[in-house]
């Protein structure tokens, strides 16, 4: 039987624009992010997606592609020296860092007659039965068939029987939600992946811009596989040493809106997740950098906040001695679970996205042109001390000489 086609996109920018990128900015955006979330993904077939960004940068003048033995990316912008007299951040290398799966199926082959596929991600296993998958082979763009997920089997994996087959199925094929790519509604986009292919796009965007105006400091991208699957291609890449020495990392995600983290208030300076808090010297720079933007653009909007709706991967390269700090865009429908238990697109704020693109791209001049913000917070503080320290002195003083005669 003839395989449906997938449900109907529509990327269009939002009428109202915050200001942070100009029109050009925006439309290359938007362009970057719709080639993105229309490669299908999921854990362990991220084929597509790597060869895209491959095809993007392997070859082209002012970066190096670099690929590690698990088939993560690291993408670099040379840009040359840092600028004489420039501070000693500015000689390390900045890094962002993004996933390049999804929460998926892999199908696994034919029991009693039916095609079974095993669900790999961070979905409760009660909302999958009854769900339509659209299933493709490694590192194509067409879907050669869709199913119903079936009951979960026995065998102590998530595994499901598949029901309702149109199409011809493989073993080695996987499934995604069958879900629109991309939907623009207002300001809001609605994607069957935002998590985290948005993180991987605002880092193209980023490179994107510094290739522009011939930044001058390495930046890097850094694009893993197999992280909805417990950090595994991240600590792969990690434990074969393929980072690059006096590297900086931003983990950029897209995690659960929260009360105090909401869709359409900028994006979120993220201290920390479920299970560790990040480099607080990183977070004091992301954050100086909002600072930077709210006072030079009236439209930008930020939010500074502990993200505990999940995990991500600054939390691993933190444990394996690489300093790392956090940004994320707040979201809804994490993994694609819909309020009253259905299965629906993710979806975050446009003006958002430009915002975390805008952010990314100040944190990297920053570094050339800014104060360090740990030396002016220091600064701050023994400003503080030096003026307090008569009086700290004086009951010093006080304090030992009643302790002095305590003891004699």
């Amino acid at each position: 039987m003839e395989v449906s086609a997938v449900p109907a996109s529509r990327f269009a920018l939002p009428k109202r624009a915050s200001g942070v990128l100009d029109s050009a900015q925006r439309e290359r955006a938007l362009a970057i992010v719709q080639a993105l979330v229309s490669t299908p993904t999921a854990p362990y077939a991220e084929d597509g997606l790597v060869q895209l960004l491959v095809n993007m940068y392997a070859g082209r003048e002012g970066f190096d592609v670099l690929v590690d033995e698990h088939a993560n990316l690291v993408v670099v912008w040379t840009g040359g020296v840092a600028k004489r007299g420039s501070s000693k951040r500015a000689h390390r290398t900045l890094a962002f860092s993004a996933h390049l799966d999804h929460p998926g199926f892999l199908v696994e082959g034919r029991r009693q007659g039916n095609w079974t596929a095993s669900f790999h991600g961070g979905v409760p296993a009660k909302l999958l039965p009854g769900a339509t998958v659209r299933f493709y082979k490694p590192g194509r763009s067409e879907s050669v068939a869709t199913a119903t997920v079936g009951a979960q089997l026995p065998t102590g994996r998530m595994v499901f029987a598949l029901t309702k087959l149109r199409g011809r199925l493989a073993k080695g094929c996987f499934g995604v939600f069958d879900q629109p790519h991309g939907v623009m509604r207002g300001s809001r986009l609605h994607a069957r992946v935002c998590d985290d292919l948005l993180g991987v796009a605002a880092i193209v965007s980023t490179l994107e811009a510094l290739a522009d105006t011939n930044h001058p400091a390495r930046v890097a991208g850094i694009f893993t596989r197999a992280e909805e699957t417990g950090f595994v291609g991240c600590i792969g890449l990690l434990q074969a040493q393929g980072l690059l020495t006096e590297v900086d990392v931003i983990g950029l995600e897209c995690s659960p809106k929260r009360p105090f983290a909401k869709v359409g208030s900028g994006p979120v300076v993220r201290v920390g997740d479920k299970r560790s808090v990040f480099d607080p010297y990183l977070s004091l720079e992301l954050s100086a950098a909002a600072e930077r933007l709210e006072a030079r653009v009236p439209g930008f909007r930020w939010q500074r906040a502990l993200m505990d709706g999940g995990s991500c991967e600054s939390t691993a390269y933190n444990l394996w001695g690489v300093r790392a700090g956090a940004a994320c865009l707040a979201l809804g429908n994490y993994h694609n679970c819909g309020p009253a238990g259905r299965l629906e697109p993710e979806f975050v704020d446009w003006n958002d996205y430009e915002g975390l693109v805008a952010l990314l791209q100040e944190m990297a001049v920053g570094r050339l042109t800014s104060e360090s913000p740990t030396l002016k917070l220091q600064t701050r503080l023994q400003g503080l001390y030096d003026s307090q320290t008569p009086r700290l002195a004086l009951s010093a003083k006080r304090i030992l000489s009643s302790l002095e005669e305590r003891t004699t």
